[in-house]
């Protein structure tokens, strides 16, 4: 019985690790969504200057203070991400760039099932999903530089096999790829 209980332990570290978001992982699931969304009608390296303002968050967004909670963690992992990426761009002194863009997050709709309610009711606690735009704006004009829809789900098998690990790699996933688009349209 022992045994048993030893080998289905195991068993379960390995598939909660194979839903673990490893950078390799992160870094190809980035690049291959944000080569399917339409390019910025003006590459980002034309800019000077670029800022990262907070994250808008939806109406139904606002009224969930779980949904908020999670907003501020996704908002974290995003900054992280991507200040880093911004302030390096600002040191580049090449000639003829001018202006500044400004990088708008727009959470549209975001659902996180808590490692608890994973563990608790497994896949019957439904998909986590989160739908977010990344608006840029050329600060001078107003005009609209891109406008991506990211968006990312983790199913509700997956969920409950990884005990909510999955659930929880969506924030990672999002700033991969808001950061892969970003990079290939520099």
């Amino acid at each position: 019985m022992e045994k048993n209980m030893k080998t289905i332990a195991l068993i379960l570290c390995v598939i909660a690790a194979g839903c673990a978001a490893n950078p390799e992982t992160l870094e190809l699931v980035g690049k291959r969504e944000s080569a399917r969304m339409a390019p910025p009608v003006k590459r980002f390296s034309s800019y000077a200057n670029y800022e990262l303002k907070p994250m808008v968050l939806s109406e139904a967004v606002q009224q969930d203070p779980a949904k908020v909670q999670a907003a501020g963690d996704l908002e974290n992992t995003l900054k992280a991400k991507l200040q880093p990426l911004l302030d390096q761009w600002k040191t580049d002194v090449s000639s003829g760039r001018s202006g500044t863009l400004v990088i708008e997050p727009r959470l549209e709709s975001l659902r996180i099932v808590s490692g608890g309610a994973r563990f608790w009711v497994g896949p019957l606690a439904g998909d986590s999903s989160i739908d977010m735009d990344l608006l840029a704006i050329d600060q001078t004009t107003g005009q609209q530089v891109a406008k991506p829809r990211i968006t990312r789900h983790a199913d509700a098998m997956t969920g409950g096999w990884s005990i909510g690990k999955s659930d929880q790699n969506l924030l990672d996933y999002i700033a991969s790829i808001a950061y892969q688009y970003m990079t290939a349209n520099y």
